[in-house]
């Protein structure tokens, strides 16, 4: 898919500019359900999409609530103690878009994966951190997989960096964390052919409406 890297930081004003007129990771299951299914709930967000690339109205954000804010809070700390139980290093990244600047996602880091047994062999690893709720957490926890409110962002993001996994991971700072390495596989390649299938439909909404 040959993704582009944005090196800037989340939630800013150009972090929002990056995101404004794409359809990004937090709407995933709209592409894909979370029990594998393609869907065409995306072509609900085609009309918003457009509506913001020509300007005619400010991208839609959710308010964020207290648990919500708690867990940006806690994401540095959530990345740090990735690092040091997986032995990974995770670099800050704002924005993954493709290479047509029609969808993207803003994974809450970038693992730089090196193979020795091919040259030059360097892809980027997703990581997915979530800091949820303590009762969230723990239901998470006991079922030990992402949860299914989450498996189409985590796909997005591998189709997206053309990554061969990925990771999730849920933190508290008070109960044991969970850890999910995801590979590709079936919902990864549904997923990429559904982003296809969105572009071109956009593309062709875009033409139609006479818009840029």
């Amino acid at each position: 898919m040959n993704p582009k890297f944005h090196y800037i930081e989340q939630r800013t004003p150009e972090w929002d500019t990056l995101r404004s007129g794409k359809l990004t990771a937090s709407v995933a299951k709209k592409l894909v359900t979370p029990t594998g299914k393609a869907s065409t709930q995306y072509r609900g967000e085609i009309s918003r999409i457009i509506a913001e690339r020509m300007g005619l109205q400010e991208p839609e954000f959710l308010k964020p609530t207290y648990w919500m804010e708690r867990g940006i809070n806690l994401e540095q700390q959530a990345r740090n103690w990735f690092e040091v139980e997986t032995n990974l290093d995770v670099e800050d990244i704002g924005f993954v878009s493709d290479e047509d600047d029609l969808v993207g996602a803003s994974p809450d880091g970038m693992i730089e994966m090196h193979d020795d047994s091919q040259i030059d062999f360097v892809p980027f690893v997703p990581l997915e951190l979530k800091c949820p709720k303590p009762s969230t957490h723990i239901q998470w926890l006991l079922e030990g997989v992402v949860p299914k409110d989450h498996i189409a962002q985590v796909h997005f993001q591998i189709a997206l960096c053309d990554a061969p996994y990925g990771y999730f991971c849920s933190y508290n700072p008070d109960v044991a964390p969970l850890i999910v390495k995801v590979e590709r596989g079936e919902y990864t390649e549904l997923m990429e052919k559904s982003i296809a299938q969105y572009k071109t439909e956009f593309v062709a909404a875009v033409a139609k409406i006479g818009g840029e």
